[in-house]
C-alpha cells in the first residue's frame, strides 16, 4: 500500500461507475424514465438528479468550498427529465470530481468539515461516498429496468 496513489485509485472508480450507471439509465426506455413505480419511489430523473447534486456538493468540498448544491436538487431532477439532458450533466460532474479529487491538497482532502448528516467528516471520506452514491443509485437503476422486464446487466455490454 505505500506509495498508493489513492486520489488516482478513486478517481479512476469514479470513471467506472459513471461508464456504468449511464449504460444502465440509457436501458431505460425514455416514457419510463419520468415514471414513479408507486408507494414513495422516485422516477429515474429524480435518483439522476440526487447523483449528481452528491457529486456536485463533494466537488465543492473537494475545492475547499461550501455549496448550496442541495438546494437545486428540484430543479435539476425537472431538468433530467430530458434524459439525455441527464446524462450529460452527470457525465460533466463526474469528471468536474475527479478533477477536483486529483488537484486536492493533502490539507483539504485529511481535514473535516458538517457532513450533511451533521456529523463532522474528513473529506476523503465524503469522496469515497460519492462515488459509492453513484453505484448505490446505480443499483436503484437496475430495480427500476428489473420492475419493466429487463433482466440483463447493461454495463456488462448486454
Amino acid at each position: 500500500m505505500e506509495g498508493m496513489d489513492v486520489r488516482s485509485c478513486l478517481a479512476a472508480w469514479l470513471e467506472v461507475v459513471t461508464g456504468m450507471t449511464v449504460a444502465d439509465i440509457a436501458a431505460i426506455p425514455d416514457d419510463k424514465w419520468n415514471e414513479p413505480f408507486g408507494g414513495c419511489t422516485r422516477p429515474g430523473a429524480a435518483l439522476l438528479a440526487d447523483t449528481v447534486t452528491n457529486l456536485n456538493w463533494t466537488t465543492a468540498a473537494l475545492k475547499g468550498q461550501e455549496s448550496d448544491a442541495y438546494s437545486h436538487m428540484a430543479s435539476l431532477a425537472s431538468d433530467f427529465g430530458n434524459k439525455c439532458a441527464g446524462i450529460d450533466a452527470f457525465k460533466a460532474a463526474s469528471a468536474e470530481m475527479a478533477t477536483a479529487l486529483r488537484e486536492c491538497s493533502d490539507e483539504t482532502l485529511s481535514s473535516s468539515i458538517l457532513a450533511l448528516w451533521q456529523m463532522p467528516t474528513p473529506v476523503w471520506m465524503l469522496a469515497h461516498i460519492a462515488v459509492s452514491h453513484i453505484w448505490y443509485h446505480d443499483g436503484q437503476f437496475n430495480y427500476i429496468q428489473s420492475l419493466l422486464g429487463d433482466d440483463k446487466v447493461h454495463w456488462m455490454g448486454d
